[in-house]
């Protein structure tokens, strides 16, 4: 009997995890939208999310991003079925249980059930549990035939799918479409071989000290990791820091270092690092991967537009800027909702800023690297155009390849590298970004 009711009570808090799960990918996506915060930020400040165990975790995550990626088609599903608008916590709800039935294969009655019992489980949500189970019973009925109907680009917002016509045109935006709407593959950079870590991790050597992974568990759980002997980093990330290279001895500064992954890279390649980034607790990010990865750098915490270093200049500085991010949508669907246009201008005035202060820290001689991993066109050439006509001891570096990376000639238009999400597609795509390598005269 005793055996039988530790069964009963095992089985109680697998149910009651599931509801909590869907409770919470809900929540997380009404915070994202309501308040335009990133995702990682909303699911690390809540505290029953930290106490699931490591797969219902997983489930949250997977829930939540794809109802991103299927925004605009999950809402075209529930519009027929809605009157009204609900409140937008059931009005989540109700969107992550599509999500469920439609495309991640959720048997009916559990998506159903749960999200129903998750209603009636708060008082504030109690009175919309009936309504919630007649929708969803309508889109296990035709959801699929109704989403089917719908063109994937329709989950880009408006603003942004605009802006990206008018830049790229409609046939490489369907392409981005159509790498949102899939899992992308994790990228991880190696210390040592390559080809030796695509072995050992069931992956495929993507370039120098580059490894692409298909299948994605815990990744803290794969070989290597808790040796430290990578990291993870989409290969368009790493793109920057190849352009420096060769790196032994030379002194480098890492302006917006966190999280890390750019520093780490350069150390690996022999470069003398100082991280420089003006939030803590994201620097102590940078700190503990360093520490895993028995890595070392200088590590600042300060503003870079009030920053004085107190020794010579640098050989070479690497300039990330923050920027809207937009070219991550594969990996972060979230966020083509927590940016809106308004953050263009103040993104922009940013850049602006730290390009200027940045030339200031390199020596005669040295290379200045720009980067964003931004889609949005004015994140990029404009402000190296701006930068360039303010320092004319500056000039740009054309760029015309990455050394064993097989981009098409259109990712090095105007000496700039621009990669698109659907680059590498037979492989699983790649992040968009932005690069510019500036060189400062010798003379100056």
């Amino acid at each position: 009997m005793k055996n039988k009711n530790h069964t009963i009570d095992r089985k109680k808090n697998i149910e009651s995890n599931s509801v909590v799960s869907r409770r919470l990918a809900a929540l997380c996506v009404k915070e994202v939208m309501e308040k335009n915060l990133p995702l990682q930020q909303v699911i690390s400040s809540q505290k029953d999310y930290v106490t699931l165990e490591s797969r219902d975790r997983a489930f949250v995550r997977l829930i939540v991003a794809t109802t991103f990626r299927r925004m605009g088609q999950i809402n075209s599903v529930l519009k027929p079925f809605l009157r009204q608008t609900p409140p937008k916590l059931i009005y989540a709800a109700l969107q992550t249980a599509t999500a469920q039935i439609i495309y991640l294969g959720t048997p009916p009655h559990a998506a159903v059930g749960e999200t129903v019992a998750m209603l009636k489980g708060r008082n504030s949500s109690k009175g919309f549990a009936n309504l919630t189970n007649a929708v969803l019973r309508k889109v296990v009925d035709s959801g699929k035939k109704l989403a089917a109907q719908e063109p994937p680009k329709i989950n880009i917002p408006p603003w942004l799918l605009g802006e990206w016509e008018s830049d790229y045109g409609r046939q490489a935006c369907r392409k981005f479409s159509t790498q949102l709407t899939q899992e992308p593959p994790l990228d991880v950079t190696v210390k040592s071989t390559e080809g030796m870590w695509a072995h050992k991790l069931g992956g495929k050597a993507l370039a120098r000290n580059s490894v692409r992974l298909k299948k994605i568990g815990d990744i803290t759980e794969l070989e290597g990791f808790s040796e430290g002997e990578w990291w993870a980093q989409d290969i368009a990330a790493s793109i920057p820091v190849r352009l420096l290279e060769p790196l032994t001895g030379k002194r480098v500064l890492d302006m917006c270092a966190a999280p890390g992954g750019k520093t780490m890279q350069l150390i690996s390649l022999g470069a003398e690092v100082t991280a420089l980034d003006r939030s803590i607790s994201r620097l102590e990010r940078v700190k503990e991967n360093l520490k895993r990865t028995d890595l070392s750098a200088s590590v600042i915490c300060r503003d870079a537009l009030e920053w004085v270093p107190s020794g010579d200049l640098y050989d070479s500085v690497l300039l990330d800027a923050p920027c809207t991010a937009t070219g991550t949508f594969r990996r972060h669907p979230d966020v083509l909702y927590n940016r809106k246009p308004k953050d263009l201008s103040n993104l922009i005035k940013i850049q602006d800023q730290l390009l200027s202060k940045s030339a200031s820290f390199v020596k005669p001689g040295g290379t200045l690297i720009y980067s964003t991993c931004s889609l949005l066109l004015a994140e990029g050439k404009p402000r190296i155009d701006k930068f360039l006509k303010r320092n004319s001891h500056f000039s740009l570096e054309v760029i015309t390849n990455i050394d064993g990376l097989d981009l098409p000639p259109s990712a090095f238009e105007g000496g700039f590298v621009r990669t698109l999400p659907h680059y590498l597609s037979e492989e699983g795509g790649m992040d968009g970004f932005f690069i510019a390598k500036m060189k400062r005269s010798s003379s100056c």
